[in-house]
């Protein structure tokens, strides 16, 4: 597994948030879609059109999976679609952390440990200084 510091994490962020903007506008397409999918459902209006939005429900997906395929070949981890989480690993004091980028933050500003998940993100400002440039933080 390879581990970031902050400052690499950054410096790829912006590559990431391309890739993340374009998902964004997929999934607020696939939405729509899914939305006039189950109303199509509901009403049992036309089969056709309820095969058509079936198989671009699908396309739409597989296209969102690819871009997160993307986003994971760099060796960081998508963690959520809605609002969109990636993380980061990252080593501090001899143990594997996350550092966590939310879609709607400018930069890396929080972390976590592995098995806490978002709901435990901590500022980065409570990892040491030293201890930045010392274990790759």
């Amino acid at each position: 597994m390879r581990y970031f510091t902050i400052e690499e994490a950054n410096s790829i962020l912006p590559q990431i948030k391309l890739l993340v903007e374009e998902i964004k506008e997929k999934r607020e397409k696939l939405y729509d879609v899914i939305e006039n999918y189950e109303m199509e459902i509901e009403e049992k209006n036309d089969e056709l059109e309820v095969m058509y939005l079936k198989t671009e429900i699908k396309e739409m997906n597989d296209n969102i999976n690819e871009l997160i395929e993307i986003i994971e070949s760099f060796g960081i981890f998508v963690k959520g679609l809605d609002p969109f989480l990636v993380d980061f690993p990252a080593e501090y004091n001899g143990k594997t952390i996350y550092l966590c980028w939310r879609e709607d933050e400018d930069e890396i500003e929080y972390w976590h440990d592995i098995g806490e998940g978002f709901a435990g993100r901590k500022h980065i400002s409570l990892l040491t200084d030293t201890t930045k440039n010392k274990h790759k933080i």
